[in-house]
Protein backbone atom coordinates (compact mmCIF):
# COMPACT_ATOMS: atom_id res chain seq x y z
CA UNK A 1 0.00 0.00 0.00
CA UNK A 2 2.49 2.23 0.70
CA UNK A 3 4.22 1.63 -2.39
CA UNK A 4 1.20 2.29 -4.43
CA UNK A 5 0.81 5.44 -2.09
CA UNK A 6 4.64 6.62 -3.06
CA UNK A 7 3.76 6.08 -6.65
CA UNK A 8 0.57 8.08 -6.59
CA UNK A 9 2.06 11.56 -5.25
CA UNK A 10 5.00 11.25 -7.56
CA UNK A 11 2.51 10.99 -10.70
CA UNK A 12 0.05 13.46 -9.62
CA UNK A 13 1.50 15.41 -6.46
CA UNK A 14 -0.54 17.85 -4.99
CA UNK A 15 -3.68 15.86 -6.49
CA UNK A 16 -2.54 12.52 -4.91
CA UNK A 17 -4.88 12.62 -2.15
CA UNK A 18 -7.54 14.78 -0.70
CA UNK A 19 -4.75 15.55 2.33
CA UNK A 20 -2.35 16.48 -0.13
CA UNK A 21 -4.46 18.63 -2.42
CA UNK A 22 -5.72 20.86 0.77
CA UNK A 23 -2.19 21.16 2.16
CA UNK A 24 -1.22 22.59 -0.96
CA UNK A 25 -4.24 25.05 -1.31
CA UNK A 26 -3.77 25.89 2.02
CA UNK A 27 -0.16 26.96 1.65
CA UNK A 28 -1.19 29.11 -1.02
CA UNK A 29 -3.26 30.58 1.34
CA UNK A 30 -7.01 29.86 0.89
CA UNK A 31 -8.40 29.03 4.11
CA UNK A 32 -9.70 25.29 4.80
CA UNK A 33 -11.39 24.47 8.04
CA UNK A 34 -11.38 20.68 9.73
CA UNK A 35 -12.10 17.70 8.58
CA UNK A 36 -12.64 18.78 5.13
CA UNK A 37 -12.98 16.06 2.39
CA UNK A 38 -12.24 16.26 -1.69
CA UNK A 39 -13.16 13.34 -2.61
CA UNK A 40 -11.30 13.06 -6.11
CA UNK A 41 -8.46 16.10 -6.14
CA UNK A 42 -7.75 14.57 -9.88
CA UNK A 43 -11.29 16.03 -10.64
CA UNK A 44 -11.95 18.85 -8.27
CA UNK A 45 -10.69 22.29 -10.15
CA UNK A 46 -10.55 25.28 -7.09
CA UNK A 47 -9.27 28.12 -8.75
CA UNK A 48 -5.95 29.21 -7.27
CA UNK A 49 -4.73 32.10 -9.17
CA UNK A 50 -6.12 34.29 -5.93
CA UNK A 51 -6.09 31.79 -3.60
CA UNK A 52 -7.33 34.18 -0.95
CA UNK A 53 -10.60 34.63 -2.24
CA UNK A 54 -11.86 30.84 -1.01
CA UNK A 55 -12.74 30.18 2.02
CA UNK A 56 -14.12 26.53 3.38
CA UNK A 57 -15.14 26.14 6.66
CA UNK A 58 -15.56 22.74 9.06
CA UNK A 59 -17.30 19.60 7.56
CA UNK A 60 -17.14 20.04 3.88
CA UNK A 61 -17.69 17.39 1.68
CA UNK A 62 -16.38 18.10 -1.94
CA UNK A 63 -17.38 15.16 -4.44
CA UNK A 64 -16.15 14.71 -8.32
CA UNK A 65 -16.00 17.14 -10.45
CA UNK A 66 -16.99 20.00 -8.59
CA UNK A 67 -15.17 23.55 -9.61
CA UNK A 68 -15.04 26.54 -7.71
CA UNK A 69 -14.31 29.60 -9.57
CA UNK A 70 -13.18 32.74 -8.76
CA UNK A 71 -13.01 34.77 -11.92
CA UNK A 72 -14.11 34.81 -15.46
CA UNK A 73 -12.05 35.39 -18.53
CA UNK A 74 -14.88 36.89 -20.08
CA UNK A 75 -13.94 40.34 -20.41
CA UNK A 76 -11.51 38.91 -23.27
CA UNK A 77 -14.57 39.15 -25.47
CA UNK A 78 -15.28 42.80 -24.64
CA UNK A 79 -11.71 43.78 -25.04
CA UNK A 80 -11.83 42.75 -28.58
CA UNK A 81 -14.69 44.94 -28.97
CA UNK A 82 -14.41 47.79 -26.92
CA UNK A 83 -10.51 47.36 -26.17
CA UNK A 84 -10.72 48.04 -22.65
CA UNK A 85 -9.65 45.22 -19.52
CA UNK A 86 -12.65 45.03 -17.10
CA UNK A 87 -11.28 42.68 -14.25
CA UNK A 88 -13.33 40.00 -12.97
CA UNK A 89 -12.49 38.49 -9.41
CA UNK A 90 -14.86 37.36 -6.26
CA UNK A 91 -14.75 35.71 -3.33
CA UNK A 92 -16.25 32.47 -2.57
CA UNK A 93 -17.47 31.25 0.89
CA UNK A 94 -18.33 28.19 1.83
CA UNK A 95 -19.92 27.58 5.74
CA UNK A 96 -19.54 25.02 7.74
CA UNK A 97 -21.47 20.92 7.30
CA UNK A 98 -21.82 21.56 3.49
CA UNK A 99 -22.12 18.95 1.39
CA UNK A 100 -21.12 19.98 -2.39
CA UNK A 101 -22.72 17.27 -4.86
CA UNK A 102 -20.89 15.64 -8.44
CA UNK A 103 -19.96 18.16 -10.94
CA UNK A 104 -21.28 21.11 -9.62
CA UNK A 105 -19.81 24.83 -10.09
CA UNK A 106 -20.05 27.34 -7.84
CA UNK A 107 -19.40 31.01 -8.91
CA UNK A 108 -17.49 33.76 -7.99
CA UNK A 109 -19.05 36.42 -5.42
CA UNK A 110 -21.30 33.57 -3.81
CA UNK A 111 -21.39 32.93 0.01
CA UNK A 112 -23.25 29.25 0.85
CA UNK A 113 -24.64 28.95 4.79
CA UNK A 114 -24.27 26.30 7.01
CA UNK A 115 -25.37 23.29 6.80
CA UNK A 116 -26.54 23.15 3.23
CA UNK A 117 -26.45 20.31 0.59
CA UNK A 118 -26.07 20.92 -3.06
CA UNK A 119 -27.54 18.52 -5.75
CA UNK A 120 -25.01 17.30 -8.71
CA UNK A 121 -24.74 19.28 -11.31
CA UNK A 122 -25.71 22.48 -9.90
CA UNK A 123 -24.68 25.91 -11.16
CA UNK A 124 -24.46 28.14 -8.01
CA UNK A 125 -24.18 31.55 -8.96
CA UNK A 126 -25.99 33.47 -6.31
CA UNK A 127 -25.77 32.55 -2.44
CA UNK A 128 -27.35 30.56 -0.34
CA UNK A 129 -29.24 30.42 2.63
CA UNK A 130 -28.45 28.61 5.93
CA UNK A 131 -29.92 24.91 6.51
CA UNK A 132 -31.24 24.46 2.56
CA UNK A 133 -31.42 21.75 -0.28
CA UNK A 134 -30.48 22.96 -3.15
CA UNK A 135 -30.24 21.81 -7.01
CA UNK A 136 -30.55 23.17 -10.93
CA UNK A 137 -29.03 25.03 -13.36
CA UNK A 138 -29.05 27.97 -12.14
CA UNK A 139 -29.34 26.31 -8.75
CA UNK A 140 -32.41 27.17 -6.08
CA UNK A 141 -33.66 26.29 -2.66
CA UNK A 142 -35.72 23.03 -3.14
CA UNK A 143 -36.32 22.57 0.40
CA UNK A 144 -35.30 23.55 3.71
CA UNK A 145 -33.10 20.85 5.78
CA UNK A 146 -35.57 19.52 7.80
CA UNK A 147 -38.35 19.04 5.23
CA UNK A 148 -35.30 17.50 3.90
CA UNK A 149 -34.49 15.68 7.16
CA UNK A 150 -38.08 14.31 7.20
CA UNK A 151 -38.44 12.96 3.59
CA UNK A 152 -34.67 10.99 4.09
CA UNK A 153 -36.19 9.44 7.34
CA UNK A 154 -39.17 7.90 5.63
CA UNK A 155 -37.24 6.57 2.04
CA UNK A 156 -34.47 5.06 3.95
CA UNK A 157 -36.20 1.33 5.28
CA UNK A 158 -37.28 1.39 1.73
CA UNK A 159 -33.56 2.43 -0.05
CA UNK A 160 -32.04 -0.38 2.48
CA UNK A 161 -35.03 -2.95 1.74
CA UNK A 162 -34.10 -2.55 -2.27
CA UNK A 163 -29.78 -2.50 -1.18
CA UNK A 164 -30.85 -5.92 0.35
CA UNK A 165 -32.42 -7.53 -2.61
CA UNK A 166 -29.88 -6.21 -5.11
CA UNK A 167 -27.10 -7.35 -2.86
CA UNK A 168 -28.65 -10.63 -2.77
CA UNK A 169 -29.04 -11.06 -6.41
CA UNK A 170 -25.40 -9.92 -7.07
CA UNK A 171 -23.53 -11.69 -4.24
CA UNK A 172 -25.60 -14.72 -3.86
CA UNK A 173 -25.12 -14.37 -0.33
CA UNK A 174 -26.58 -12.16 2.71
CA UNK A 175 -26.00 -8.92 3.41
CA UNK A 176 -23.16 -7.88 6.21
CA UNK A 177 -22.66 -5.33 8.37
CA UNK A 178 -20.55 -3.30 5.87
CA UNK A 179 -22.76 -3.12 3.46
CA UNK A 180 -25.40 -1.68 5.35
CA UNK A 181 -22.99 0.45 7.30
CA UNK A 182 -25.44 3.57 6.42
CA UNK A 183 -28.90 2.01 7.62
CA UNK A 184 -27.87 0.45 10.86
CA UNK A 185 -30.18 2.91 13.01
CA UNK A 186 -32.88 1.09 11.45
CA UNK A 187 -31.93 -1.92 13.02
CA UNK A 188 -29.60 -1.14 16.37
CA UNK A 189 -30.16 -0.28 20.01
CA UNK A 190 -28.19 2.81 21.53
CA UNK A 191 -26.79 -0.26 23.96
CA UNK A 192 -25.21 -2.34 21.50
CA UNK A 193 -21.74 -2.53 20.86
CA UNK A 194 -21.38 -1.44 17.13
CA UNK A 195 -18.80 -2.93 14.53
CA UNK A 196 -15.88 -0.59 13.11
CA UNK A 197 -17.51 0.11 10.10
CA UNK A 198 -20.45 1.88 11.85
CA UNK A 199 -18.18 2.99 14.57
CA UNK A 200 -16.88 4.84 11.34
CA UNK A 201 -20.29 5.99 10.59
CA UNK A 202 -20.46 8.03 14.07
CA UNK A 203 -17.37 9.66 14.07
CA UNK A 204 -18.10 11.67 10.45
CA UNK A 205 -18.51 15.61 10.51
CA UNK A 206 -17.06 15.90 13.46
CA UNK A 207 -20.15 15.51 16.11
CA UNK A 208 -19.63 11.86 17.47
CA UNK A 209 -21.29 12.59 21.21
CA UNK A 210 -23.85 14.01 19.83
CA UNK A 211 -24.69 11.03 17.45
CA UNK A 212 -23.92 9.04 20.79
CA UNK A 213 -26.45 10.80 22.38
CA UNK A 214 -29.22 10.75 20.11
CA UNK A 215 -28.30 6.57 19.45
CA UNK A 216 -29.27 5.77 22.79
CA UNK A 217 -32.48 7.41 22.38
CA UNK A 218 -32.78 5.16 18.88
CA UNK A 219 -36.13 3.35 18.61
CA UNK A 220 -35.85 1.03 15.79
CA UNK A 221 -38.03 -0.50 13.70
CA UNK A 222 -36.15 -3.76 14.18
CA UNK A 223 -34.36 -5.22 17.18
CA UNK A 224 -31.21 -6.08 15.16
CA UNK A 225 -29.96 -6.63 11.97
CA UNK A 226 -30.79 -10.44 11.53
CA UNK A 227 -34.42 -9.83 12.21
CA UNK A 228 -35.02 -6.60 9.13
CA UNK A 229 -32.91 -8.77 6.83
CA UNK A 230 -35.36 -11.73 7.50
CA UNK A 231 -37.87 -9.20 7.02
CA UNK A 232 -36.70 -8.30 3.49
CA UNK A 233 -38.29 -10.99 0.88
Amino acid sequence: MWLKNFVKRIIYKERSSSKAYISYMRNKGAKIGDRVTIFSPRTTDIDMTRPWLIDIGNDVQITAGVTLLTHGYDWAVLKGVYGEILGSGGGIQIGNNVFIGMKTTILKGVHVGNNVIIGANSLVNKDIPNNCVVAGNPARVIMPLDKYYEKRKAAQYQEAEELVKLYREHYGKEADESSLHEFFWLFTTGDTELPECWEKMMKLVGNEEYSYEKFRKNTPLYNNMNEFLKSVR
